[in-house]
């Protein structure tokens, strides 16, 4: 075996450990979903090597990897592949017919009855929420990247994606969970920031109409859901999995969270509202964290919170 070789297996035997101390990496028929994910992509890599790639063989054997796994096309696609596709596509009853690329599932072909044609790749973007970065989704809004980005044939498309960042918020409690939202920028697959700020906001009658951005601004300024809610109620549910109360916790707690959590209502500071992020407020292993104050007080005071819980049993029976 290589060094490299070695190397990267001794890599993943560190990630499982790490990941599951119980984990028998030797073991074939030993099971763990991360650690198994490990173990394939190791089984992966070493193929690659076995094959005696040099250095500049084995990069474009990666990206044709890299390709196929992410379900994209090694050659752009042209009009000839969507002609097979074309032949047993019967048109609308307003003429117009809408044609699934066969060799890119998630590419479409519009053709309207005067025979022009548009290109829409519903895998080519996504939405992510600016105040919670570990959430991603797609909507209405993905429409915009091919109308600021249309796609001509032939159509090679970029592995990255064009990220759509949103903002979304309510400020009237009987449309649900969001009434008005910011379409703010894009993202494209080269890193190029692009403007967009447009808003919208939702009316009784459950449609959405256009907005100017003073009127968005000041919607934002009367929201209901107050970001440092949010998190301070999402912080609470996942230390105790969601088993919990302002009585349980204690009203002064619960306030004085909310409190410190006010800290994420700054615009500047959305970037700090993530998945990992809090689980390490949780956990209260800050890493490069600790170096903000607001956060080191977050996790302190959650610590405290925990140590109160936890002599309630029948609560945290398992923590």
């Amino acid at each position: 075996m290589s060094n490299i070789s070695q190397w990267a297996e001794r890599e993943c035997r560190i990630a499982c450990k790490r990941e599951n101390p119980n984990f028998d990496f030797d073991d074939k028929d030993a099971w763990d979903y991360g650690c198994s994910c490990y173990k394939s992509a190791l089984k992966a890599y070493q193929s690659l090597m076995s094959d005696e790639h040099s250095g500049c063989s084995f990069g474009f054997t990666k990206n044709i990897l890299i390709r196929l796994m992410n379900d994209l096309p090694l050659t752009p696609i042209t009009e000839e592949d969507f002609v097979e596709a074309e032949s047993r596509t019967l048109p609308s009853i307003d003429g117009t017919t809408t044609i699934q690329c066969p060799r890119m599932s998630s590419l479409f072909c519009d053709k309207n009855s005067d025979g022009t044609k548009s290109y829409h790749d519903i895998d080519r973007s996504y939405c992510i929420n600016i105040e919670d970065s570990s959430e991603t989704y797609f909507g209405p809004s993905n429409k915009i990247v091919d109308e600021l980005f249309p796609i001509e044939l032939p159509y090679y498309p970029q592995t990255e994606k064009y990220k759509i960042y949103e903002q979304c918020f309510l400020v009237d409690k009987k449309h649900g969970d969001f009434d008005v939202k910011g379409i703010l920028y894009i993202i494209t697959p080269d890193g190029e920031k692009i403007e967009v700020n447009r808003f919208e906001v939702e009316g009784d009658d459950r449609k959405w109409r256009p907005i100017t951005k003073e009127e968005y601004d000041y919607l934002l300024s009367h929201r209901l859901d107050k970001l440092s809610e949010k998190v301070a109620s999402r912080l609470l549910g996942y230390m105790t999995d969601y088993n919990w109360s302002i009585q349980t916790v204690g009203e002064s707690r619960y306030n004085e969270l909310v409190k410190l959590c006010v800290f994420f209502d700054n615009p500047k500071n959305y970037k700090y509202n993530s998945f990992g992020n809090r689980a390490s407020l949780i956990k209260n292993t800050l890493g490069e964290l600790k170096y903000i104050p607001e956060l080191v007080s977050i996790a302190n005071h959650l610590s405290d919170i925990k140590k109160y819980l936890e002599t309630k049993t029948d609560i945290l029976s398992a923590k």
